[in-house]
C-alpha cells in the first residue's frame, strides 16, 4: 500500500513538473513562483520514486532492481539539471538563458518520455515500438528546445540593434 501511495506521489508530481516545465522554459521575469513550483515537483517526484525503489528493494528481481536503480538515477540527474536551471535563473550570468533553456528542455524531454514509454508499456506495446516511441520523444524535444534557444538568440541580437536605432532617433 504505501509503495503505491510513493508511486501516485511520483507520477502526480512529475504530471505536474511537465506543463510547468513548459511554462518556465523561455525565462521570463513574472515565472518565478511557476519556477519554483516546477521545481519543487522534480524534487518531490525524485524523491518519490526513489522511496518506492526503496519500499520493495527486497521483493523485485534482479532486473528490475538493475531497471529502477537506472531510473532513479535518470530521476536523481533530471533533479540535477533542474538545480542548474535554478542556479542559471538566479545569478543571470552572462548567455544565462541558452543554459538554463538547455536544463529544464532536458527535464521536459525526460519527463515527456517518461509518460510516453510507461504509456507505451502499460499498453503493452511491443518493445521496438517503446523503443521508437523514446526516440522520437527524444527527437521532437530537440527540436523544440533548439528553436527556443534560436528564437532567444535572435531577440537577443535584434535587442542592440533596437536600442542603438532609439538612440540614433533620440539624438536627431
Amino acid at each position: 500500500m504505501i509503495h503505491s501511495w510513493f508511486i501516485v506521489i511520483h507520477a502526480a508530481a512529475g504530471v505536474l513538473a511537465l506543463p510547468l516545465g513548459c511554462l518556465v522554459l523561455r525565462p521570463t521575469e513574472g515565472r518565478r513562483v511557476v519556477f519554483r513550483a516546477y521545481f519543487v515537483s522534480l524534487t518531490v517526484m525524485t524523491v518519490a520514486v526513489a522511496a518506492a525503489v526503496a519500499w520493495n528493494w527486497n521483493t523485485i528481481s534482479t532486473g528490475e532492481r538493475v531497471t529502477f536503480t537506472l531510473l532513479t538515477i535518470l530521476a536523481f540527474y533530471t533533479l540535477h539539471r533542474g538545480v542548474h536551471a535554478r542556479r542559471a535563473l538566479r545569478t543571470r550570468a552572462p548567455g544565462w538563458q541558452a543554459g538554463y533553456v538547455a536544463h529544464v528542455g532536458f527535464t521536459i524531454i525526460s519527463l515527456f518520455d517518461g509518460f510516453t514509454i510507461v504509456s507505451a508499456i502499460d499498453l503493452g506495446a511491443p518493445l521496438w515500438l517503446v523503443l521508437i516511441v523514446g526516440a522520437l520523444g527524444v527527437v521532437v524535444g530537440i527540436t523544440a528546445i533548439n528553436r527556443v534557444k534560436s528564437n532567444l538568440h535572435r531577440s537577443a541580437s535584434v535587442q542592440p540593434v533596437a536600442a542603438a536605432a532609439v538612440a540614433l532617433e533620440m539624438e536627431r
